[in-house]
């Protein structure tokens, strides 16, 4: 495909309440110790990752998310295109009617496509359409955007992507047993025991120019749905393969090229598994450099696309990727050490979903205040 670039972004996360102070807060602290709750079932304790708390309704901190990524001089968005990608979309709200009325009624639910009309009525977008397609929500939001603007239908895309705190999350996936009982988000850890949930807000403009400071190039990505099994993807990693390579053969690049892969990481029994096989079947035992963002953002489901993406490159602007510290007892060559790497490396980026909806992006990074990638 022909490259898009990511313009202008935004991210409001357990790191940070913009995408600056959520990099160097990457960059130089240990992960956000997180906040407790408690599964009904069981009793016991869990961690959620909470972004800051800003006294914010969910409008209001879209909009600010929104302003951040269009920036000061706001241009017409007749040409624009509003894609909102989300698992929990008004679910918070609606958790929040229902606990005001202490009952919930049917006519309280609204369609999915209301909270992108809204926006789309509020700034004056083209036009607005949603996606919910578990953790690749918004790296297929990228796609779909990328692919509208190569097709000449919109001129530009707003990718926004959000996960609220929600008690049907927190309690569900415990309730699956795939929380941590530990608090400790180990991916690819021998004795890894689930993941940790997280909050976060998302936005980036993608366009065919490069506007003042582009963040990075999409240079190509692919997205499919394995459906072998209702819930998961194929253990031996065969899919993920598949993905993987597609990817890379959109963006006309080898494997051999890519400096770093940012891993899907959930810290999950079956999901890491399948990682580790997919990318032994890529790789072999000569992998490239290897990231991993959960631990430090939590997994926020539908906005993991975007926040994980745009949180990888902008730290590459500002200096290494933090060590991982049981790297010697991973099942993949984790970083024992602070990973530097040139901030206009190649990049595969990879979100492998709940349903096996399993998605991988091909990023470079383009250099702070300069306009060119390599």
């Amino acid at each position: 495909m022909n490259p898009i670039y990511l313009q202008r972004a935004a991210l409001h996360c357990a790191l940070g309440d913009d995408l600056h102070s959520a990099a160097r807060a990457l960059q130089m602290g240990p992960p956000p110790q997180g906040e407790p709750f408690v599964l009904h079932e069981v009793h016991e304790p869990r961690t959620y990752l909470y972004a800051t708390k800003t006294g914010e309704s969910l409008s209001q901190r879209l909009d600010r998310l929104l302003g951040e990524a269009l920036g000061a001089n706001l241009q017409p968005l007749d040409d624009c295109l509003l894609i909102v990608a989300s698992t929990s979309l008004d679910i918070s709200e609606l958790e929040a009617i229902t606990r005001r009325q202490q009952s919930f009624r049917p006519d309280d639910s609204t369609s999915l496509d209301l909270l992108a009309n809204q926006l789309r009525q509020r700034w004056g977008f083209a036009a607005a359409f949603t996606l919910n397609t578990a953790c690749t929500s918004a790296a297929n939001g990228l796609l779909y955007g990328a692919r509208l603007i190569n097709d000449g239908q919109y001129a530009r895309a707003l990718v926004l992507s959000f996960e609220t705190p929600s008690a049907i999350a927190m309690q569900g996936f415990g309730a699956l047993m795939l929380t941590s009982p530990s608090g400790q988000y180990r991916p690819f850890h021998p004795e890894r025991d689930g993941l940790l949930l997280g909050e976060a807000y998302a936005a980036v403009l993608l366009s065919r120019e490069p506007g003042d400071a582009p963040l990075a190039r999409l240079l190509g990505g692919f997205s499919a749905c394995d459906t072998s099994s209702l819930t998961t993807t194929r253990e031996d990693g065969s899919h993920i393969h598949w993905v993987m390579q597609q990817a890379l053969r959109s963006a006309s690049c080898t494997a051999a090229q890519i400096d770093l892969v940012k891993l899907h990481g959930t810290a999950t029994s079956a999901n890491d598994v399948a990682e580790s096989n997919g990318m032994r079947l890529l790789y072999g035992e000569q992998m490239p450099a290897l990231s991993l963002l959960k631990p430090w953002l939590g997994h926020t489901l539908g906005a993991c696309g975007l926040s994980e993406s745009l949180l990888l490159l902008k730290a590459l602007q500002n200096g290494p990727l933090p060590a991982v510290s049981y790297a010697n007892e991973a099942m993949l060559p984790l970083g024992a050490e602070p990973q530097m790497l040139a901030t206009d490396s190649l990049l595969l980026t990879n979100f492998f979903g709940f349903g096996g909806n399993n998605a991988s992006l091909v990023l470079q990074g383009c250099l702070a205040g300069e306009t060119p990638c390599r």
